[in-house]
């Protein structure tokens, strides 16, 4: 039987697979956001910077976190495309 979609990283609070995809999207938005404020930088901004890096590191380990789930949910699948 197949498991439930699992809760969304990003969010935190009970969403479903679509919710997890849609916050994946937008972390990938906000990591490009990220590099395009740092592209944009003629003068840097230290305390800036640590904020921006601080956050991206929480985007990074979120994603990696939601991919990781992605490739359980596929593996799951498969398994059971298998079994039949």
């Amino acid at each position: 039987m197949p498991k439930k979609a699992k809760d969304s990283v990003a969010g935190g609070a009970g969403a479903g697979a679509a919710k997890g995809d849609n916050d994946f999207k937008h972390q990938l938005k906000e990591l490009g956001e990220i590099l395009d404020w740092f592209d944009a930088q003629e003068e840097l901004d230290v305390e800036a910077a640590l904020a921006k890096i601080k956050r991206a590191s929480e985007l990074v380990q979120a994603s990696r976190k939601r991919l990781t789930e992605i490739e359980n949910e596929f593996e799951e699948i498969k398994g059971e495309v298998e079994e039949e």
